[in-house]
């Protein structure tokens, strides 16, 4: 319990709902805050750190219960609107200044944003992946393996680019 009394809660959230967007909109304000602020100071490999934050909110338990709540309000619109935007609002901030991260380290910026999709998305799906079967080191050999076709794909297609370093 929040040691917060039932009709204080429903003096301020009325409904579940306003609760529920309520939380979850402090939760990714808070994480929103904390990858931007990496990304804008990155130093060494951009990818890996890339990696290391989408990691780290994909895989945390206020991720998961987001997940959660837009899958059990599939009955509810407006709470399943509500949640899907703040998570646009919290991530896309995010992506972007990743993306001038890769920018800066001298990526030209439609493959700086493909890389940078791919790299989340496998991400995500590795969190889902994760649900029936959660085996790190596997994880971390795929992750590795990610790693390094991205040096590959930067090295074969992007010219004058110095590829990340190999981080073994």
């Amino acid at each position: 319990m929040a040691g917060v009394s039932r009709g204080a809660q429903l003096h301020h959230f009325p409904t579940k709902q306003e609760l529920i967007v309520a939380t979850l909109r402090h939760v990714f304000d808070e994480v929103r805050e904390v990858s931007r602020r990496r990304a804008q100071s990155v130093s060494g490999d951009v990818f890996e750190r890339i990696i290391e934050d989408a990691r780290e909110f994909f895989f945390s338990n206020h991720f998961l219960i987001a997940v959660d709540i837009v899958l059990s309000a599939s009955t509810d619109p407006a709470i399943r609107t509500q949640v899907l935007d703040l998570s646009r609002e919290a991530r896309l901030p995010v992506e972007e200044a990743w993306r001038d991260a890769l920018v800066e380290a001298g990526l030209p910026r439609t493959i700086a944003a493909q890389l940078l999709a791919l790299t989340l998305h496998i991400v995500r799906g590795a969190v889902i992946r994760r649900l029936w079967d959660d085996n790190p080191r596997q994880l971390d050999a795929l992750f590795e393996m990610w790693r390094e076709m991205i040096r590959l794909y930067i090295a074969a297609h992007v010219s004058g680019a110095v590829p990340p370093a190999a981080t073994h």
